[in-house]
């Protein structure tokens, strides 16, 4: 397919995923625009058109201008779930045509990388796996590879990705525990309420009552329970705290590797239209 025949239908998909984009006031389709990101990066995969370096360079233009809008937005959630999307079609150019300055593009998806953390979506691991198959002659990914993304990858084996996981399910069981505490020191407080009525009557008869002595045996299985349960209440609070903190420990790191980025952005200070990141 000749270039401006494929230039053409890339900017169809483009139109449509601005005018998505833009509209605050819409039900944005995430899946659909998923859908139709995919199918474009098929199309670029799939070798079956002819474009060349100022046709790349138009379309990578376009496409990181469109999501540099999503910074400017208080609701980016559909920038950001269509993110990998993003990386991918990036990825896809970047080993046909490495002659332009990824700079902003590339800390556009660290930013949405990091969003997709925060808001629980798993697909910020697709971002940081586009990350490293594009080419080692970009520049900001040799700073990148060689530093913040070799961290995360020691996260992930670690299984940074079910934090969020455990973490809720500690919760759950924490709320149960609570629950059941309360339950418990209903019970022993009606109980020992009971013993105090009957233990009174009883002195005052001058007698002595099994059923009085078994009571007091079940309120204290009751103590002892409530204790144990109250120790599990108490560990699975400090696992919690930890889960907490390495929750904020890589949310750190995604901070400290965006800025870098940003960093790097501001002592080349880019241009859309520049070249030769290498």
């Amino acid at each position: 397919m000749a270039q401006e025949d494929a230039c053409h239908i890339i900017k169809q998909y483009f139109d449509h995923l601005e005018v998505a984009l833009a509209d605050p006031h819409e039900t944005v389709d995430i899946n659909q625009l998923q859908e139709m990101l995919l199918e474009l990066s098929l199309f670029l995969r799939s070798g079956k058109n002819q474009i060349k370096a100022d046709g790349y360079l138009r379309l990578l233009n376009r496409l990181t201008a469109i999501y540099a809008k999503g910074l400017q937005v208080k609701d980016d959630r559909a920038f950001a779930c269509t993110a990998a999307n993003f990386a991918d079609i990036l990825e896809s150019i970047s080993q046909s045509f490495q002659d332009y300055d990824y700079s902003q593009s590339i800390r556009l998806l660290l930013h949405y990388m990091d969003k997709l953390f925060n808001y629980r979506e798993e697909s910020w691991i697709e971002v940081y796996e586009h990350l490293l198959c594009m080419p080692d002659s970009i520049r900001i990914l040799q700073q990148l590879k060689t530093g913040h993304l070799d961290d995360i990858k020691r996260w992930i084996e670690e299984g940074v990705d079910n934090l969020y996981t455990l973490w809720d399910e500690q919760l759950e069981l924490i709320k149960i525990q609570s629950q059941d505490l309360l339950d418990l020191d209903t019970e022993i407080l009606s109980r020992q309420q009971t013993l105090l009525d009957k233990g009174r009557l009883f002195f005052r008869a001058n007698v002595a009552d099994l059923a009085l002595f078994r009571e007091r045996h079940e309120v204290t299985k009751l103590m002892n329970r409530r204790h144990d349960l109250h120790s599990q209440r108490k560990s699975k609070l400090e696992i919690v705290c930890l889960l907490e903190d390495n929750i904020a420990e890589f949310a750190d790191l995604l901070a400290r590797m965006r800025r870098s980025a940003m960093l790097h952005l501001a002592w080349a200070n880019p241009t859309p239209t520049q070249s030769r990141d290498r």
